[in-house]
């Protein structure tokens, strides 16, 4: 399961979150909140944090929380060969 991890983490970048990308990932958040769409804020953060940084796509299994967010689209990991 390391050598999984580390291959995964060979392929990534790691970006930060800062103030701007959590007041966005609070946006997203309210405005699902608001539409009876809410999900889980950190999802929210991950789609805030790809959306600051020009990222289209996510590797994850919680694919439909993600097709709620415009402009991050969602793959699951097995798509990918992981």
């Amino acid at each position: 399961m390391i050598e999984k991890t580390l291959e995964l983490l060979s392929l990534v970048s790691v970006i930060n979150l800062d103030d701007k990308i959590a007041f966005r990932g609070g946006e997203i958040y309210s405005e699902l909140v608001r539409r009876g769409l809410e999900i889980e804020l950190n999802d929210c953060l991950i789609a805030a944090t790809c959306l600051s940084a020009g990222i289209a796509e996510i590797v994850t299994r919680n694919v439909n929380h993600f097709d709620r967010i415009g402009g991050v689209d969602a793959i699951i990991p097995e798509n990918l060969g992981f």
